[in-house]
């Protein structure tokens, strides 16, 4: 009585294999009548029913292989993706865990757990370790990959997708549908991310006109604040020029950073572009921020006891040259 069932048994999965579900399906429907008790002939159908299409019947045959003596990692498989195909995603993933405890180094287990993990936002991440897992355990197959790259186009994660699909490719270079995934994967890589994108040329024009007159004021304190310091200080500085030039720092630093914040969300990002489409203005920037961070190095020094000048004479000549390049020409450009 086993060999007719198993010839059975071997056809039908010829017919799945082939892309013939419902053959299989026919095949198997007076098999699992007459051999109630095979659970794998009920796994068998249960994986016909579900290349069909078809999640409720694929249900029904892998609970019925449940119950029986077999393998019960495959049963539970086919239940997770039936569930999954019926949108009961909680119960799929319990079913899920339960064939990768039954079968820990099984990768099919492995790839069926990521596959449902990678339906839910929340479990992507997990469905994408999960996935490189199965691929250790089954370097040479091609359907481990694509699982992977499969969870982490999900995930969003465009490297380890399209990394992954390379690597089904190299296994099976006919399957058109990691072909194109990988095309998609590919895409999205290079795609710029959202609040990436060049700024507009109204938010460059408003840095550049805005930007020059902040750095006007900056340049007015600091070179005419740290000449006074150095007049003031000279021969020796006193702790109470200290105080002075920290009210310089506190009053520079918050015109550098208006500079940054003036205009919106907008022209910020369009700031962080200056040196590439507005070089000047970038450049007379920076030479103010050093000039500033010098002075709060002496400030600090001061404090300590410093008697030097040094550092304000760096900052001096730093601002003068800053603003010499907004006096001669900055607004212009």
């Amino acid at each position: 009585m086993s060999e007719p069932i198993t010839a059975v048994l071997v056809r039908a999965a010829e017919f799945t294999a082939s892309g013939r579900p419902r053959q299989a399906i026919d095949l198997l429907r007076p098999a699992v009548a007459a051999h109630p008790h095979h659970a794998e002939a009920w796994c068998r159908l249960a994986a016909a029913h579900l290349d069909a299409g078809e999640p409720d019947p694929a249900l029904v045959a892998a609970k019925r292989a449940l119950v029986l003596d077999g393998d019960q990692s495959w049963a539970q498989r086919l239940a997770a993706l039936s569930l999954s195909e019926l949108g009961r995603q909680a119960e799929a993933v319990v079913a899920a865990r339960e064939s990768v405890r039954r079968k820990p180094a099984d990768w099919r287990c492995q790839v069926v757990l990521s596959e449902v993990l990678a339906v839910a936002p929340e479990t992507r991440a997990e469905a994408v370790r999960v996935a490189k897992h199965a691929t250790g355990l089954a370097p040479t197959e091609a359907r481990a990959f694509q699982v992977l790259g499969d969870a982490a186009l999900r995930a969003r994660d465009w490297g380890t997708a399209e990394w992954a699909y390379r690597a089904a490719l190299k296994l099976d270079p006919t399957d058109q549908d990691v072909r194109a995934n990988l095309a998609t994967a590919q895409q999205r890589r290079k795609a710029p991310r959202p609040g990436t994108a060049p700024p507009t040329p109204d938010a460059l024009a408003a840095v550049q006109t805005s930007g020059w007159q902040a750095l006007t004021r900056v340049a007015a304190v600091l070179v005419g604040g740290e000449l006074l310091l150095l007049l003031s200080g000279m021969p020796s500085p006193s702790p109470l020029l200290g105080w002075f030039s920290a009210l310089l720092v506190v009053v520079a630093a918050g015109l550098i950073g208006k500079t940054v914040l003036f205009a919106g969300k907008g022209n910020r990002r369009a700031v962080l572009h200056l040196p590439r489409h507005r070089p000047k203005l970038a450049f007379v920037l920076g030479l103010f921020a050093v000039s500033t961070l010098l002075l709060v190095g002496w400030t600090i020094a001061v404090a300590f006891g410093a008697t030097t000048l040094q550092p304000v004479v760096i900052a001096w000549i730093t601002a003068l040259i800053g603003g010499g390049v907004v006096v001669l020409g900055g607004h212009h450009r």
